[in-house]
């Protein structure tokens, strides 16, 4: 059951960040909100700089994930439709968004994460009519740090958080 492990430890992380922000506010004397895109799909990994090495993806995928950040809606998880289709078919709850524009993409379908799995919700997947989605992630941990590295379809999640004006 360890398909698409990735595409739910993500959207259980982007829940909980938002959850915990809300209780960070409610403790404080702040009004954090956040902001959630979430996609999957091959990107390209690596580490950049010589004297000051930081690690970063690049990819189609990075783009429209932070396409469902910068479109987002504060306090809301965006997921793309085949993140949706995904995390549908292991029992979370989601609601259709509608079509948005998407800079770069034309118009695409999203979807608002509501809440975590429900296992009464999870889809038996011998029913299901909808495209096979490939889920090899290899990574290699012995390899040069300067070199890119493919990874076939991790999770993105990019996130804003900003003070309620």
């Amino acid at each position: 059951m360890s398909e698409y492990k990735h595409v739910t430890a993500m959207a259980d992380y982007a829940l909980r960040l938002r959850e915990q922000l809300q209780e960070v506010n409610e403790h404080s004397f702040n009004s954090f909100r956040v902001r959630v895109g979430i996609n999957v799909g091959p990107v390209v990994a690596g580490v950049i700089g010589a004297r000051k090495p930081q690690y970063d993806i690049w990819g189609n995928a990075v783009n429209v994930a932070s396409r469902m950040d910068s479109t987002g809606v504060c306090d809301k998880i965006q997921i793309t439709e085949e993140v949706n289709q995904i995390l549908s078919a292991k029992g979370y709850p989601t609601t259709c968004r509608g079509t948005i524009e998407v800079k770069g993409k034309g118009t695409m379908q999203t979807f608002f994460l509501d809440g975590p799995a429900q296992p009464e919700l999870i889809k038996d997947p011998l029913q299901s009519t909808s495209t096979s989605i490939p889920t090899n992630i290899t990574v290699n941990p012995l390899a040069n740090l300067n070199e890119k590295q493919t990874v076939s379809n991790p999770t993105v999640l990019l996130g804003t958080i900003s003070e309620k004006n």
